[in-house]
């Protein structure tokens, strides 16, 4: 009772859906979808095997600077040693981590020319990977980074450090300065990086598809943590250096 065109569609559907065909066509139009939804969302699958096997992701680790944070710090607290001011600690900071290119770095820079503070240049500039930074000024060798870069070089926090594990759990980054020619502790600098708005939500989303949500980071183990539970995630793994986060990936995928 209907017209040939009505019954000819309808003939080619049962045709085609039933034709090995099909497969042939569903399979590569599925794959275009799902690169092109990718895309439009900022995420490049580099394969077809790859976008398939992410429908099978069990774990996801996010690393924390940039990814669940920010990635654009700014300086909260200066905590100068007794015999040292504000102004002058922030100064001698931000001569010595001007050269480097970490985001943490860059906050205390921003903060000292903000202040309009005078920079001076350095010499022999090392950046040590996940611990921090040294240069020399005049004749004096000075160090900038986390609690063990200040172990390794043999100098005491003092009454400092509770100050600063104070400021760790409230998600900030203390970051300790010393003049490691005569083993002496300069002062803190706290840097905090705040969450995206999104990073709450986002890791919800992925923990109600039952995926496990781990976060990376190289920061000590007291602000990981304050991150973490402002993020929602599963696990926290805390004080791991670039090149240890493969090895992390690689047991978890273990």
């Amino acid at each position: 009772g209907q017209t040939v065109g009505f019954a000819l569609a309808r003939g080619i559907s049962v045709l085609v859906i039933s034709c090995p065909c099909a497969l042939g066509l569903a399979t590569p139009v599925a794959i275009m979808v799902g690169s092109g939804m990718g895309a439009k969302n900022g995420i490049l699958f580099k394969t077809a095997v790859s976008l398939e096997e992410t429908g099978k992701t069990q774990i996801v680790a996010l690393d924390k600077t940039g990814t669940i944070t920010s990635g654009e710090p700014k300086v909260t607290d200066i905590l100068p040693a007794e015999d040292n001011s504000e102004d002058g600690l922030l100064g001698l900071a931000a001569c010595l981590e001007r050269p480097s290119q970490h985001p943490l770095a860059a906050a205390i820079v921003e903060e000292a020319q903000r202040r309009e503070l005078p920079l001076t240049s350095v010499e022999n500039f090392n950046a040590v990977h996940g611990r921090g930074v040294r240069a020399v000024m005049g004749e004096t060798s000075f160090i900038g980074g986390n609690r063990a870069m200040l172990e390794e070089a043999g100098i005491d926090p003092g009454a400092l450090l509770r100050q600063a594990d104070a400021l760790a759990a409230q998600g900030k980054t203390p970051m300790f300065f010393a003049n490691e020619t005569k083993k002496r502790l300069l002062g803190v600098i706290a840097v905090a990086d705040v969450i995206k708005e999104d990073s709450p939500q986002a890791v919800k989303e992925l923990r109600d598809m039952g995926i496990r949500v781990v976060m990376l980071t190289g920061d000590n183990e007291r602000t990981a943590q304050a991150i973490g539970a402002q993020a929602g995630v599963d696990e926290v793994i805390a004080g791991v250096l670039p090149e240890g986060k493969e090895r992390v990936i690689r047991d978890l995928k273990r």
